[in-house]
């Protein structure tokens, strides 16, 4: 793995893995309304047991989720930035990088508006509205697509022109 020449796809994965996750959680989200209402409706919901479940239930739905997602966008943009700082690239890998980052906007085009199309579902929609941070992402995935591109890119590229960096720099330093 120390021997990888590029990561110009770390873009397209970042962005189907979170396209993945937002809707995922949407539906998770909804289930466990559905199993909320199960509970409260039900004749067994009497007992003090049922309201801490219900509690538990608003909080997983309403803060948990959210934070996780917004954890596990910051894990994969670190990701994608410290794979950029440890991987040595040619020069002659600037145009892959660009056209490859041309096609991810354009799929973040793509995923974008079936992820509208998924949260205007009317069944969807009362769960997708409570769900702030994970709509905010998707529904600006391709500023962030950029900005995390760009600073791949600086990251990448600017230790060409700075003498190094990453791994196996040290070959390239003459005594």
């Amino acid at each position: 793995m120390l021997n990888r020449k590029g990561d110009a796809t770390d873009i397209l994965l970042f962005l189907v893995i979170i396209f993945f996750l937002a809707v995922s959680f949407i539906v998770v989200i909804f289930a466990n309304v559905k199993i909320q209402q199960v509970i409260s409706d039900s004749d067994l919901n009497d007992s003090s047991a049922s309201e801490d479940i219900l509690e538990a239930f608003d909080i997983i739905n309403t803060k948990t989720v959210q934070n996780g997602f917004v954890l596990m966008f910051a894990i994969l943009i670190i990701g994608m930035l410290v794979s950029a700082f440890l991987i040595r690239v040619h020069p002659i890998f600037f145009f892959f990088y660009i056209i490859t980052a041309g096609f991810g906007i354009f799929l973040a085009v793509i995923l974008s508006n079936i992820y509208q199309r998924v949260i205007e579902n009317p069944q969807l929609a009362t769960v997708a509205v409570q769900q702030g941070m994970i709509n905010y992402v998707m529904q600006n995935i391709i500023a962030i697509l950029i900005g995390a591109w760009a600073l791949s890119m600086i990251i990448l590229f600017g230790k060409l022109f700075a003498g190094g960096g990453g791994l196996g720099a040290s070959e390239d330093v003459v005594a």
